[in-house]
């Protein structure tokens, strides 16, 4: 094995929507509504599949609860807020680079949140490569985005190793005949004790 595939959010960068929404302090039945609307919605996903602009994102967040657009537009504006950098991240892709690893990523996000949040994912330029799914207009865990990623960069399924937190896309990985890890905080910790 000499090729390891990271997810972004929740494995090497915070995703942390519940966090960012409280900031508000809307009361707890506009924050149950505005996190339906927008968070816990199949609409956020259009965004990360990158067919629509950040606008018609946006509306489509405003017409689960038309009654909130002012709360909406307000979460919208700084949603960027929802990424958080996590403290092991540097060290354990450290840790792979020094044991001559390829690094490569395969992430679901949104050309619009990764224009806001570019700084915060500045270890990535230290990557061999990778595919955001906003480039590709497909997510995980379709097949396709997992073969365009081995594809453009000619790696072997059987050599690679993926970490992801959702256990659909992990899977998605392992039919492909990729070694695949359900990520937790736990993982970079315990191999850099080792």
């Amino acid at each position: 094995m000499n090729t390891v595939i990271f997810d972004v959010g929740n494995v090497l960068a915070g995703y942390d929507w519940e966090s960012y929404l409280k900031t508000f302090r809307y009361p707890a039945d506009v924050y149950e509504r505005v996190a339906d609307a927008v968070f816990r919605n199949a609409d956020w996903e259009e965004g990360d599949r990158g067919k629509i602009s950040a606008k018609e994102w946006l509306h489509l967040f405003i017409a689960n609860a038309p009654d909130l657009e002012t709360e909406i537009r307000e979460v919208f504006a700084g949603f960027e807020g929802t990424i958080v950098p996590l403290d092991y991240s540097t060290d354990w892709l450290a840790y792979f680079r020094r044991q001559n690893y390829k690094l490569y990523y395969l992430s679901n996000y949104s050309c619009e949140l990764y224009h806001r949040t570019r700084d915060k994912l500045r270890f990535l330029e230290d990557f061999d490569g990778g595919i955001f799914s906003f480039e590709v207009k497909c997510i995980k865990p379709e097949e396709e985005i997992y073969r365009l990623l081995l594809d453009r960069y000619q790696i072997r399924p059987e050599d690679a190793v993926f970490y992801d937190d959702r256990p659909e896309n992990v899977e998605a990985a392992r039919r492909l005949g990729m070694n695949g890890v359900v990520f937790h905080e736990d993982i970079p910790l315990q191999m850099m004790r080792k």
